[in-house]
């Protein structure tokens, strides 16, 4: 007997005598063909894991396939300079939550990793009681032993995946990644080996920004020991399964966040463990074979217009071109979001052209700095104060300089910078923008 697409028997063999049996045969291969094949596909891509990468990965990817989308990310994460990285490492030796078990609601998402690998090595030293309980302490519940395994993986994977871009970058970036990832756990758990692999091969082929100085190395290992003192170096690598660096790299780097948090030397554009010495030398900076004073600095009356270097000039194009954010301080003048990877370095550039020229010296703290739009207002120098105005872009507009009694007019252009003595105003008929420093001496 012949079947049909139904699988039944067909009954359709030229036999008029059972005309019911044909109908509801009739019936059932129309009701086969009308199923609906959207929802058959819907079915079954649920029931398998996609074979796209996750748009977290996707947008790390992007982002670190620029010099540009390196530094925003790092920004983002706070990794743009060395006092933040130390406040970040601060706040992670500072958790505990077997005694503050309330810290999981302030958790990071690069601090549950750490977390998570500190009770890999828990276990692999058979302190499992530790381990379960920081796991409870962690996620507010018992979770189950599936799920505790698929986040130990995620660990592995994780530590794998910065191994191996550190030894193919040659570069402290690829440590970074586990905070410049920054995805939850629960993120993390539902990507698979082969995903991980995916984005390995991705971002090998990326090359970390020349403008990146790394001022710790932030090798997972390492993290985990600010949490776990009390295990060695040795014992936390081999849980881990990894050894890129050793005893002395440690060294330094606990040395490191022993000290005070470091503090930025506008004059050696260096970040120190201090602020800047007093007692510096300008040699460093000014060329004695040409009989330059050992000590100099020029006080300023009223105002001093100096002409900006080709280097200066290049870094406030780039500024000008890359600052976002537009916060209103007044009606007539806004403040953009500062940036280290954007302003900083006209602001470093600024001052180490002044250095060269004698104009500062160690001697001046910088105590504010700040990229702005101003309108039609004026701005006046504090008393005891000193403001270097950097200009980000050419204005047709007025903008004058006064003070005791007198006022000038100057030509608003990136070519002219200026430095302003206390008590003299700025003051424009339209839209300026500029940054400015402003300095006590």
């Amino acid at each position: 007997m012949s079947r049909s697409h139904s699988g039944q028997p067909s009954l359709s063999n030229g036999d008029p005598s059972r005309p019911s049996e044909i109908g509801l045969q009739s019936s059932r291969e129309l009701e086969f063909i009308l199923e609906d094949p959207p929802s058959r596909k819907e079915t079954t891509a649920r029931a398998g894991p996609s074979e796209e990468l996750p748009h977290q990965f996707v947008s790390l990817v992007r982002d670190l396939s620029c010099d540009d989308g390196q530094l925003k990310r790092r920004r983002q994460e706070g990794l743009d300079g060395p006092r933040k990285v130390w406040e970040k490492l601060a706040k992670l030796k500072m958790i505990d939550l077997t005694r503050n078990p309330y810290q999981r609601l302030t958790l990071e998402p690069w601090h549950e990793l750490v977390i998570i690998a500190a009770t890999r090595v828990d276990r692999h030293l058979g302190n499992n009681e530790t381990a379960a309980s920081t796991v409870l302490q962690l996620n507010g519940r018992v979770l189950a032993r599936d799920t505790v395994t698929r986040d130990q993986r995620v660990v592995q994977d994780v530590i794998q995946l910065a191994d191996h871009l550190y030894l193919h970058w040659k570069h402290d970036f690829a440590l970074e990644l586990p905070l410049l990832m920054n995805c939850p756990i629960s993120f993390l758990r539902q990507q698979s080996t082969q995903k991980f692999a995916q984005l390995k091969l991705l971002l090998q082929e990326q090359k970390p920004s020349p403008k990146i100085k790394s001022s710790l190395k932030l090798y997972l290992p390492f993290l985990v020991r600010l949490l776990r003192p009390e295990y060695g170096l040795s014992d936390i690598q081999k849980a881990l399964k990894t050894s890129v660096f050793n005893q002395t790299d440690w060294d330094t780097f606990r040395k490191a966040l022993d000290g005070p948090a470091p503090e930025y030397d506008p004059i050696r554009d260096a970040w120190t463990a201090g602020g800047p010495s007093n007692g510096l030398e300008l040699s460093e900076f000014i060329d004695y074979g040409k009989n330059y004073p050992a000590k100099v600095h020029i006080p300023i009356f009223g105002f001093k217009a100096f002409e900006t270097s080709p280097d200066l000039q290049r870094k406030v194009a780039y500024a000008s071109e890359n600052q976002t954010g537009h916060i209103p301080t007044s009606p007539d003048m806004f403040a953009y979001d500062w940036a280290e990877d954007i302003h900083g370095p006209v602001k470093e550039q600024v001052l180490r052209d002044l250095a060269k020229s004698g104009f500062i010296q160690a001697d001046d703290v910088y105590i504010k700095k700040v990229s702005v739009s101003h309108g039609l207002t004026s701005t006046t120098v504090p008393t005891g104060r000193l403001q270097i105005i950097v200009p980000l872009e050419d204005s047709p507009c007025t903008v004058s300089l006064s003070g005791q009694g007198s006022s000038t007019t100057v030509k608003w252009n990136t070519e002219t910078a200026y430095m302003l003595a206390q008590e003299m105003t700025l003051s424009a008929s339209g839209w300026i923008k500029y940054i400015s420093l402003l300095a006590t001496t």
